[in-house]
């Protein structure tokens, strides 16, 4: 069932105390509305509305251009649209976050940011959002992070190959390794296009091309013309290595100057433009390494979260108590058929390419000691650390690297694909 398409609405002036807006823009909030169905859930005019404020706060605070309204107000649905898609499905996959995994994870966000959890939320404020409605914005993105790690995962296929080769390639160009600072604006075209189609998406990149050398930024141009999710970022990917470039667009970036537009570039979801903004060397960081055996076990509708904990609960106590070996009980239980083998072995690796909650309750833990029961997007685990090092110049740190460039390539290209998929097969009715 849908919810209810209509909310009560609000005076001009109650709008006014908890907006700051100007009675003309608080007019638009006199007859709130449905402005679009994603999934099972209607998307009202002043669900719109709030997204556009944080939006418009969020660049203010950040010193950055506000693009034109209706710019803006396209992709912030858009982007809407995607995030109801995928809570929907958290909800009937049953993810959750606890306070105290919020709390946690809150405290783990302000860590590598350098900030205090005070200092993480008073940069939040600046966008104008409440506590409350900073830690729900907080959750909410941990959620949606989680069931597109959980779906993006069963995609990615890295063998050991590819990885001790890119490995040897990380180690024997370390000192020379470049990061590329990377935006993008995407035009989609379907698999196999029309020459109509093609013909008018060419058209648009030499629209787009003659406004950028008119003085447009790429930024502007990509929340205007670009057909992706990050469009409202204005494309930004980040910094890249070479190695993490999605290999359509790797050598074309190779070759590039800061400030170079490259393209466009054939990829297999159409036309792409890239902006190289910064060339830059890569410092090579130190990589912390753990090796730890886990225990997971799934949930249904008969064995629940309750019993799920219970049963690792009473396993953990078995083995502390020295009844049982932690590699027979993982042999024995464990749902993780690629460690379920091996005595529920994880060997040497970085632990930022865990599930959040899994590196949270490695993070806390000496060699030998096993965790509390927890759950993370793929169930519920108890994880035994029996070693971590730091580790810098080994070919295994590097194995480790090259896993994680490749991972967060394929990341890169399967999220965005998945999102897409997600898309189509929902029901999606855009009303104005």
């Amino acid at each position: 069932m849908l919810n209810s398409l209509f909310k009560k609405t609000a005076t001009i002036s109650t709008l006014l105390i908890m907006m700051g807006l100007s009675q003309a823009e608080a007019t638009d909030y006199m007859v709130d509305r449905t402005i679009a169905i994603a999934g099972d859930e209607a998307i009202l005019f002043s669900d719109l509305n709030s997204e556009v404020i944080k939006y418009k706060n969020f660049l203010k605070a950040h010193n950055q251009e506000l693009p034109a309204d209706d710019v803006i107000r396209k992709n912030v649905l858009e982007q809407l649209i995607t995030k109801r898609l995928i809570l929907q499905l958290a909800n009937k996959n049953n993810i959750i976050i606890s306070d105290t995994d919020l709390d946690r994870a809150i405290k783990h966000i302000a860590e590598n940011n350098h900030m205090t959890t005070e200092q993480l939320m008073s940069k939040y404020r600046t966008t104008g959002l409440t506590d409350v409605a900073i830690r729900n914005t907080i959750r909410d993105d941990i959620i949606i992070d989680e069931v597109k790690r959980s779906q993006v995962r069963s995609r990615i296929h890295i063998s050991d190959q590819e990885a001790e080769h890119l490995a040897y390639v990380l180690k024997d160009q370390a000192a020379h390794m470049l990061t590329y600072h990377l935006a993008v604006i995407n035009f989609s075209l379907p698999v196999t296009p029309s020459p109509a189609a093609t013909d008018a998406a060419n058209r648009k990149i030499n629209m787009v091309m003659k406004e950028l050398k008119s003085g447009m930024s790429f930024a502007h141009a990509a929340q205007k013309y670009s057909e992706s999710s990050n469009a409202i970022n204005g494309g930004d990917l980040g910094k890249l290595t070479i190695n993490e470039i999605p290999e359509y667009a790797a050598p074309a970036v190779s070759r590039a100057k800061p400030g170079d537009v490259v393209g466009p570039i054939k990829t297999e979801r159409g036309l792409s433009l890239i902006k190289v903004y910064d060339i830059a060397k890569m410092t090579p960081q130190p990589l912390e390494q753990v090796k730890v055996r886990h225990i997971l076990l799934t949930t249904n509708i008969i064995f629940d979260d309750v019993a799920a904990e219970q049963r690792l609960n009473n396993i953990r106590n078995d083995i502390i108590n020295g009844d049982h070996k932690f590699e027979d009980e993982a042999r024995r239980y464990s749902e993780d058929s690629g460690s379920a083998y091996n005595g529920g072995l994880i060997d040497w690796s970085n632990p930022d390419i865990f599930d959040p909650r899994f590196r949270e309750a490695i993070k806390s833990l000496n060699p030998g000691d096993i965790s509390e029961p927890f759950k993370s997007s793929f169930g519920w685990h108890i994880v035994e650390l029996i070693d971590r090092k730091i580790d810098k110049d080994s070919i295994e740190a590097y194995k480790i690297k090259a896993r994680e460039i490749l991972s967060n390539r394929s990341v890169m290209e399967e999220s965005e694909k998945w999102e897409r998929e997600l898309r189509d097969s929902a029901y999606i009715k855009i009303l104005e």
